[in-house]
């Protein structure tokens, strides 16, 4: 093999290599009956498409064609084509003539953003007469000229055209003879021409070729008008518009209100400066504009939304008096004009009102004032209020309490860092969407009131909620007209608000994304309603919360351990308390046995005395030997010995005698030194009552000392004024009154406590048992 064979080989590798290179970059897709193809180049054009392929759009890459050539459409699968839409083809400055061959069904075209188109052959669309919609838009090159040529006596069947931005590149557009004559003979009910730099009505026929017109959309264009041409009269006389797009129209600032039409169903207006004061004063004076300045030139009841968004209206202070022409109106978008405030006298003014939008705007400012919480105290029918990024931080809870019909509130991008809405009459709420804001948590009031609502929704959808739906869809969207005539692609770049909520849910939907939830025991409870409950919980997979300074999504894992954490000072507190309730009863318990115990010992002791004395020892025939002085026998016989004996035959339930006295107990004839001795061994106490002559008295002291010989113990009864350290009982008897301390209970109670000492010893002593043997229990 030579070199020159090697290098044709190397070549043709290289070739191939490039080729399936750029065919990696080519990307089809079929979805149903639309067929998706990007990156295309000149040679990528697909020539066969898939079965019932119906849907076709291609988008192109940077390229050097010069042309869109004929023979690409050739194939039989082309026949079944009803929609085409050629986009993004730069260096492309041409459309042959036999494009389009092929293409005999196809009723929707769209050749746009190809900045470098500039001629489209006259006969184009000779091969594809059926045509109802034509889409030339963003081609910025594009003469009107070459358009108004390949129109002419072409295209009958034409409803629709849009030619958005085109011409760009020249100080203005001209509408004339030749753009008029295009268009005859055609029912067009559609027209398109916005963004371009200046739009010259130069000749009467521009008008009468716009009678059938329903759709008109000059937007974003300087209007210039021949001298001799009152062209906003015309149109108002000979047209009947169902949406007239005039957003962004500087020529709107000359005619104000003249600019609006008969029939009107929707309009867009730019610079409404009628709508607002800009002063410092507006809280003060409601300015008030009669509805003949408004609906002077035919604005008639058929007015159902009105269109007010990205006006730079700060201020909305005024109150339509008699305002009977807007008593159907439903729908009213103020969004993006930075206002401040809005009077509630002029919403009350529009009583039908179902949507309102005022997303995008600084109520805040208004949040504080006396105003606020009666907004729409008066639109009773209100469906749909938006709210969204109005920096909010307070809301009255009696904000939207008389809006009964509410199904959808929101309050998205705001700075509420509390809910405490009244939303308990709101049965037919379908979202509420509290995204982006400051919230910790829904406090419980709100979940009870959602759980209520969710509790008393039906199943299905109603028909009101459909019939608002497409009123809902009309607002939003303010490219209305290619929904409405099914006309498929309308590849232009007016504004849309960006609402994300077109439709209204089936069911109670709450929206809290990107809000600080907390995860701890404060929000358990909320928590734990976020898990089980069966409202539907937006991206309830994806909803975060900060637990234990981590972010965390809130699942059932998630609620699982802070349940854990939540009981565990519980449980602890649980435990300690047991714990403390075991001790306290142990103690109690203990207390009770002692006690049981101690009252045992004292019943015991008694069953003892009493034995003792009444029935088996006949060495103790008396409790207590009452000694004292002969001088104080008197005192002794009429308030000592009466109380003290029968005070002891009731606690040790006897009749027989239990004080042993001298008196009465010592045998005549005896020695007194010998009926002492007896008498204190016979007795188990021995009851001094200490005066100042028993302390002179040789047989009161002989009787004491003979006491503790014999171990017995004592109980003093002492006369007040009698000096000792003892702990005594004392007594006084001053001008007759006898007067004892404590009282004769206590001191029996002392001397019965005292007794078993004696009967102990004695045991000791006679069987010589140690003490803690012995079988006597001490009733101490």
């Amino acid at each position: 093999m030579n070199v020159e064979q090697m290098l044709i080989i190397y070549l043709h590798f290289i070739v191939a290599v490039f080729r399936s290179s750029s065919d990696a970059h080519v990307y089809c897709t079929v979805k149903g009956v639309t067929y998706t193809c990007t990156n295309i180049s000149k040679a990528d054009f697909p020539h066969v498409l898939p079965a019932k392929i119906q849907h076709v759009t291609i988008l192109g890459r940077h390229n050097h064609d010069i042309s869109l050539t004929s023979g690409r459409f050739k194939h039989e699968t082309w026949k079944n084509v009803s929609e085409l839409s050629i986009r993004e083809f730069n260096n492309v400055q041409s459309i042959e003539k036999e494009f389009l061959y092929g293409l005999v069904n196809l009723k929707v075209l769209s050749i746009s953003a190809c900045p470098d188109l500039l001629n489209i052959d006259s006969d184009v669309f000779n091969y594809t007469p059926d045509i109802e919609a034509l889409h030339l838009d963003e081609n910025y090159n594009l003469n009107l000229s070459k358009v108004e040529a390949t129109l002419t006596d072409r295209l009958n069947k034409l409803k629709y055209l849009s030619l958005i931005g085109i011409h760009a590149t020249r100080t203005r557009v001209v509408l004339g003879e030749r753009f008029s004559k295009a268009l005859q003979s055609k029912n067009l009910t559609g027209l398109i021409i916005s963004r371009v730099k200046l739009l010259y009505i130069e000749h009467y026929s521009v008008l009468e070729t716009l009678t059938t017109i329903k759709y008109l959309n000059i937007s974003y264009t300087s209007i210039l008008v021949a001298a001799n041409i009152n062209w906003m009269h015309n149109l108002r006389a000979r047209n009947a518009f169902e949406l007239l797009d005039l957003t962004g129209c500087p020529t709107l600032a000359q005619y104000g209100m003249k600019m609006v039409v008969s029939n009107l169903k929707r309009n867009v207006f730019q610079n409404v400066t009628y709508m607002f004061m800009q002063s410092n004063t507006y809280y003060s004076n409601q300015i008030k504009i009669h509805l003949r300045y408004i609906n002077e030139h035919n604005m008639t009841s058929s007015l159902k939304i009105w269109d007010l968004s990205q006006n730079n209206i700060i201020i909305v202070n005024i109150t339509l008096v008699g305002a009977y022409y807007f008593y159907v109106l439903e729908g009213l978008n103020l969004a993006s004009n930075n206002m401040e405030y809005i009077s509630p006298y002029f919403l009350s003014s529009l009583p039908s009102l179902r949507i309102i939008d005022l997303s995008n705007n600084q109520l805040r400012i208004m949040q504080t004032n006396n105003d606020f919480p009666y907004i729409f105290s008066k639109n009773k029918y209100l469906e749909i209020i938006y709210l969204r990024n109005n920096k909010l931080s307070v809301l009255p809870s009696t904000l939207f309490s008389s809006n009964t019909k509410l199904r959808i509130l929101d309050l998205s991008e705001n700075e509420l860092a509390h809910f405490n809405v009244d939303l308990r009459n709101a049965l037919d709420l379908r979202l509420a969407d509290l995204r982006k804001n400051r919230l910790n948590i829904l406090p419980a009031v709100f979940l009870e009131q959602v759980e209520q609502i969710f509790r008393h929704q039906p199943t299905a959808n109603t028909p009101e909620a459909t019939t608002t739906n497409i009123l809902l869809s009309q607002l939003r969207d303010k490219n209305l007209i290619a929904d409405k005539y099914n006309y498929g692609y309308n590849v232009s770049k007016i504004v849309r608000l960006a609402e994300k909520h077109s439709v209204i849910p089936q069911h109670l939907m709450i929206n809290i994304l990107e809000n600080p939830i907390l995860c701890d025991c404060d929000t358990f409870d909320f928590v734990k309603w976020f898990i089980f409950t069966d409202i539907v919980i937006f991206n309830r997979t994806n909803v975060r919360c900060s637990y234990c300074n981590k972010e965390e999504f809130i699942n059932i894992e998630t609620y699982e351990m802070i349940r854990e954490n939540c009981q565990l000072p519980y449980m602890i507190g649980l435990v300690t308390g047991s714990i403390l309730a075991v001790a306290v009863c142990i103690c109690t318990f203990t207390a009770i046995i002692i006690i049981w115990n101690k009252k045992a010992k004292q019943n015991q002791g008694l069953e003892n005395i009493r034995r003792e004395i009444l029935h088996d020892n006949i060495n103790f025939k008396y409790v207590a030997f009452l000694s004292y002085c002969s001088q104080d026998e008197h005192i002794v016989d009429e308030h000592i010995l009466p109380s003290l004996d029968r005070i002891l035959k009731e606690k040790l339930k006897t009749e027989k005698d239990l004080v042993c006295t001298g008196a009465d107990s010592f045998v005549p004839g005896m020695l007194i030194i010998d009926e002492i001795h007896r008498c204190i061994n016979e007795s188990l106490v021995v009851i001094p009552v200490i005066t100042p002559a028993f302390l002179k008295s040789k047989w009161s002291l002989k009787e004491c000392v003979d006491a503790l010989e014999k171990q017995r113990p004592v109980v003093v009864l002492m006369k007040q004024n009698t000096n000792t350290d003892d702990t005594v009982a004392t007594w006084s008897d001053n001008e007759g009154q006898f007067r004892i301390r404590p009282s004769w209970n206590s001191i029996c109670e002392a001397i019965i406590h005292r007794a078993p000492e004696t009967l102990r010893n004695y045991r000791r002593q006679n069987t010589n048992t140690p003490n803690e043997l012995i079988p006597l229990v001490d009733i101490t």
